[in-house]
């Protein structure tokens, strides 16, 4: 009974593993790279003490090489779960969004920010690649002309998500820019706005924007 219970537990060790490597993989389509999106620190409180212990420490995501296992280019942060991740057909090109603490520090939102990195395979080593600057959708908020109102407009920020959404052949990348926030002033209404834009790249890699199709603002009225 014991052998059958260890082959088991290996088994399931080994199915788990896989699956952990399937999910914090992205691997290039020519399978000679592979996006490693890391982890960050987990801990947990001592119930003797009330110290903080620390269970793991945070790696750090990173394109590596599939076949050594070598880090190509490490990143400066780990991905996060909803992060996404697109190869170009050819595997020289890489898109990521990311969110991190750091960056709603730094703006002092209490939405949700994301933005896009783009790296590019020169032969030797990836590069990351300056984007342009996307237009930030615009949003028609209500307007009241009963003017007074004790607090003044009440405005909330909400999100201001970039996110790859895929290569074209020609080599351009396709990507979607969701904007919303939330007005409190006379009713709680919330408002969002999707402008999806696409970035081409000229021969020295140079960006700048090809198109950008501008989406109907959408309109939520709480109760």
């Amino acid at each position: 009974m014991r052998p059958i219970l260890l082959v088991l537990v290996s088994v399931r060790l080994a199915i788990a593993l896989l699956l952990a490597e399937e999910a914090t993989n992205f691997p290039s389509p020519d399978r000679r790279f592979a996006l490693s999106v890391g982890s960050y620190a987990t801990g947990h409180s001592d119930s003797a003490t009330g110290n903080w212990i620390i269970d793991s420490e945070k790696k750090p995501g990173a394109i590596v090489d599939r076949a050594s296992g070598n880090v190509v280019l490490e990143l400066p942060t780990p991905l996060r779960e909803e992060d996404k991740v697109i190869w170009s057909a050819d595997s020289k090109w890489l898109a990521f969004n990311h969110r991190g603490n750091e960056t709603a520090e730094l703006t002092g939102a209490s939405g949700k920010t994301t933005e896009v990195t783009v790296y590019f395979w020169n032969g030797a080593s990836f590069e990351k690649v300056k984007l342009p600057e996307l237009p930030e959708p615009e949003l028609q908020l209500k307007s009241y002309k009963k003017a007074g109102h004790p607090f003044g407009r009440e405005l909330h920020f909400d999100k201001d998500e970039v996110t790859p959404l895929r290569w074209l052949k020609s080599g351009a990348l396709v990507v979607s820019r969701e904007y919303g926030m939330t007005d409190n002033t006379g009713e709680s209404v919330s408002y969002s706005r999707v402008y999806v834009t696409t970035i081409g790249f000229d021969a020295k890699r140079v960006a700048f924007i090809q198109n950008v199709n501008k989406q109907k603002q959408k309109v939520d009225t709480h109760n």
